[in-house]
């Protein structure tokens, strides 16, 4: 009896002690699958937050401005950066690389987020097709309409005596104020930059001298013509 009595409360430890090993274990396997799970949604989160930018951006890479940089300045890394763009929206002549800026001039005034244009920088390409000894000058006007624009040959008259500073000139760029600076009472002007030999660089500068502040020259555009007209 005594010794059925020793003997007999002995198996229900050990059934207890492997019961807390298994629990345990199964704990220990519930908590790597947890971590796992959560690995997964994490990297789910994150593929669907670069998702949505890529196909909104989407498009092509090119350089542009970081801040406003006048037309003469010479274009450092701190001023342009590398974005994409929906293709759409970006010119053809849009630069792709900062080799293709950094260290050159800009030919007219460029507004922060514009695109740098080969034409917006001084080049071989701002002047590719004119006659030699043509130089480029940028130059504030009041208006540009939507028929204002590279390649058209336009007359600029100055506001004061309405008589002409250079006339049959061919367009190489257009800077329009951006809404952005419009609806912020921004004064900066429209601008063209023009082709001009000597002679007429000459006459406009003299024209330009005799504006007040604010002030610009008026352009006419020349109606197109061609072996059809």
């Amino acid at each position: 009896m005594g010794a059925a009595t020793g003997t007999g409360p002995s198996p229900a430890p050990r059934r207890r002690s492997l019961s807390a090993r298994q629990r345990l274990a199964r704990r220990a396997r519930w908590r790597r699958w947890a971590a796992a799970l959560l690995a997964a949604a994490a990297s789910a989160v994150a593929v669907s937050a670069v998702a949505p930018r890529a196909t909104q951006t989407g498009g092509r890479e090119v350089v542009v401005a970081v801040r406003d940089l006048a037309a003469g300045a010479v274009v450092t890394r701190d001023d342009v950066e590398v974005v994409a763009r929906p293709e759409g929206t970006v010119p053809e002549t849009g630069l792709t690389a900062y080799a293709d800026v950094i260290g050159r001039t800009t030919a007219t005034v460029v507004s922060s987020r514009d695109v740098l244009t080969a034409e917006r920088l001084v080049g071989a390409a701002l002047l590719a097709g004119q006659p030699p000894g043509s130089v480029a000058m940028s130059v504030p006007v009041l208006d540009v309409g939507d028929a204002t624009r590279p390649g058209a040959r336009v007359d600029l008259y100055t506001t004061a005596a309405g008589e002409a500073a250079a006339t049959d000139v061919v367009v190489l760029a257009v800077r329009r104020p951006t809404e952005s600076a419009a609806l912020l009472g921004g004064g900066t002007s429209p601008q063209l930059t023009v082709a001009l030999d000597a002679a007429e660089a000459s006459a406009v500068a003299r024209s330009l001298s005799g504006l007040d502040g604010g002030q610009g020259l008026v352009v006419a555009v020349r109606p197109l013509t061609g072996p059809s007209q």
